[in-house]
């Protein structure tokens, strides 16, 4: 465990947000399948030159936002309007959005010291930067193992070098050597930041095997993930019965960030950036989506061969070294005899419940539908009965476009013991991909305020996870 040295703060917000200026995020309205077509079809194949900040869905009057910068905004008008598809700007200009968010963060950090004083006061309500997620996985280590069976474990390194680790919690009453597990992260995309710091929050209550941050600049995915642990354990320390039997009959492994270079450069050079760091050859665009570089069903539709492209799928399944990670501590998970649950994947935004399958255009219903739908139903009511906040839930291929390759695809398919790597998958019966609030006001740049309310009100899914998981077991 590393030691909780102080040091002196160094800001990590120096990059220069004019790049946005004049950027703004119109919301598209598709009334008929033929428009929700055409914009999958823009989706896929114009991605270089529309930030498509939510997908398109097959839910009728659902809107679609997207990024248009100032040179391609006469394009796109002239083409909304050949498909007499309707639109309102529901960003003006995005520059100003990220602007305000990073001198909120600026002034808040007046005056702060050192990360060992930050950690001993941790403040779940804003948002962290990769260095103070990597300090809190030990010092969540170091403050509980008194009390919980908690440790911390490493998947690996990231492209860029910078370590990647998660936490492994399971009840001091445990009678089990090797008992079923739940998969939690966040981060996959790395503008998403409330992922991580909802799981962070919420981990103070659970364990399962949750990921988060996949995508970088989806920053209430950590948030989120950081968020709901510490409520969790809180909850397990006070001797809440529900969240003891939770955590002596279950393990949950929880991985706040996953994509941490691309994390880290939406602090350091572009909030917007979505993908990985990595290099493409033959390419000045760099980076490939996680959420499409998982190994099941790699290479299909909805996920681009363009390296430019937001949802490029990277040259080959598993190219990229943090998805690789991932399946490799699965598989080695999965050898040893660990049964996974859950998978759940943190994202932003929409409010969306995202079950399998995702790369099939029909019949994409899986085995265990009716129970994937009854948890999603249940998780949805937990949810809006916290907060109000209403989460549409559903199969992925059927609220959505099809895509391929996608995280919830590998989590549920079935794991296939001494196979290639690239075969199967870990074969958890609820896997999702979660996506948190909002729903388009500010997007990925979701004030600080709302990270509690968002973390509260997946902790409240968490719990009914948990519930409904541990009657399947009979416990």
């Amino acid at each position: 465990m590393r030691a909780l040295i102080p040091v002196l703060f160094v800001s990590f917000v120096c990059f220069a947000s004019a790049k946005y200026e004049g950027y703004q995020v119109w919301r598209i309205k598709p009334t008929t399948e033929n428009q929700m077509r055409w914009l999958s079809y823009i989706e896929e194949n114009m991605g270089e030159e529309f930030d498509f900040w939510t997908g398109v869905t097959r839910i009728p009057g659902h809107p679609v936002d997207v990024m248009v910068q100032p040179n391609s905004q006469d394009t796109l008008r002239m083409l909304l309007k050949q498909e007499k598809l309707d639109f309102d700007i529901m960003i003006d200009d995005v520059n100003t959005l990220v602007s305000n968010q990073m001198a909120e963060i600026l002034a808040r950090q007046e005056g702060e010291q050192s990360i060992g004083t930050r950690l001993a006061n941790f403040d779940y309500n804003v948002y962290h930067t990769y260095e103070e997620i990597q300090e809190w996985v030990d010092y969540m280590v170091d403050k509980y193992s008194a009390t919980l069976q908690i440790s911390s474990f490493l998947l690996g390194n990231s492209y860029e070098g910078r370590t990647i680790q998660g936490i492994k919690i399971r009840g001091a009453g445990s009678q089990s050597t090797n008992p079923p597990a739940v998969w939690f992260e966040g981060g996959i995309h790395a503008r998403e930041w409330v992922s991580p710091a909802t799981v962070m929050g919420f981990t103070q209550k659970v364990d399962k095997e949750d990921r988060v941050g996949i995508h970088a600049r989806e920053w209430v995915s950590p948030a989120t993930v950081m968020g709901f642990t510490q409520k969790l354990i809180d909850e397990y320390e006070e001797g809440d019965p529900l969240v003891q039997r939770m955590f002596d009959n279950i393990d949950w492994y929880i991985v706040p960030s996953l994509n941490v270079d691309g994390y880290h450069h939406t602090w350091t050079q572009d909030r917007m950036w979505r993908k990985t760091r990595s290099p493409n050859k033959a390419s000045v665009c760099k980076g490939t989506d996680p959420n499409r570089n998982w190994p099941y069903e790699w290479g299909g539709v909805g996920a681009s061969s363009s390296p430019c492209s937001e949802t490029y799928r990277g040259s080959q399944a598993l190219s990229e070294v943090e998805v690789a990670n991932v399946v490799n501590f699965l598989r080695e998970r999965k050898a040893e005899g660990q049964d996974f649950l859950v998978f759940i994947d943190w994202h932003s935004y929409s409010q969306l419940i995202i079950a399998p399958w995702s790369y099939l255009e029909s019949n994409a219903r899986t085995e265990h539908y009716d129970e994937q739908m009854a948890m999603a139903a249940a998780m949805a009511d937990a949810i809006r009965d916290t907060h109000g906040k209403r989460y549409d839930h559903g199969v992925g291929a059927e609220i959505l476009y099809a895509s391929s390759g996608s995280s919830k695809d590998y989590g549920y398919a079935t794991f296939e013991l001494g196979g290639a790597i690239t075969n199967g998958g870990l074969g958890a019966k609820y896997s999702y991909t979660v996506e948190l609030r909002d729903t388009g006001r500010y997007g990925f740049t979701l004030p600080e305020n709302q990270i509690q309310p968002t973390y509260e009100e997946i902790h409240a899914a968490v719990r009914v996870i948990g519930d409904r998981v541990l009657s399947e077991l009979g416990l």
